[in-house]
């Protein structure tokens, strides 16, 4: 299912990843479109996931104590997806990037102090099966820090199955579980996502 973005959902999309907090009333008036259209737009773009939620950012750099790392990890390649799903469900890491090159696996981590931080390279992570090698960046100043995307007109917003990760094509499958929305692009797909969330609630 492939659904293409225009200039007002773009327009919107800008505006609140500057400021959460922005009233609907001024994002319909520097949008141009009415204040209904604004709520309808964010709504919409909340239910295809283009906005996976409204939060709020903190600035590393005000609160003491804390040290950030950029982890590059190698993994073998049969084993890079069981890794990518063991780092996530790891507190320590605020972000886990698959990627392309000479890592496979980028993440950034964030620990209370050195000690920490050894720890958690030199044993929790050694002790996940597939990884080969760390490298650890230690972050000491965050000048720049941008989360979201750039989102323009005409970019086009693409469904992917959350069992298979294929893109989806037609009108995807939608269950709610746990009160979790989920797109499945087969119903084949959705019964196997639900039996690995049993079974994994079982162990």
């Amino acid at each position: 299912m492939v659904i293409r973005l225009d200039r007002i959902d773009a327009g919107i999309i800008e505006l609140l990843q500057s400021d959460g907090r922005m009233m609907y009333k001024d994002i319909a008036r520097q949008t141009g479109v009415s204040l209904p259209t604004v709520r309808a737009r964010i709504r919409r773009l909340t239910d295809l996931g283009v906005i996976k939620k409204f939060t709020v950012i903190v600035d590393p750099d005000k609160i003491r104590g804390k040290i950030r790392t950029i982890l590059l990890i190698q993994a073998n390649p049969p084993e890079v997806e069981q890794v990518l799903a063991k780092l996530s469900e790891m507190k320590e890491f605020r972000e886990v990037y698959g990627v392309a090159g000479s890592f496979t696996i980028l993440a950034k981590a964030e620990v209370s102090d050195i000690a920490e931080l050894g720890k958690l390279t030199a044993e929790k992570l050694l002790q996940v099966k597939g990884i080969t090698n760390i490298n650890s960046l230690l972050i000491t100043k965050t000048p720049k820090e941008e989360y979201g995307a750039t989102v323009l007109p005409e970019d086009v917003v693409v469904y992917k199955c959350d069992f298979c990760g294929l893109p989806i094509e037609g009108k995807p499958i939608v269950e709610w579980i746990d009160n979790v929305r989920y797109r499945f692009g087969a119903e084949v797909c959705a019964a196997a996502f639900k039996e690995k969330l049993l079974k994994k609630q079982v162990k």
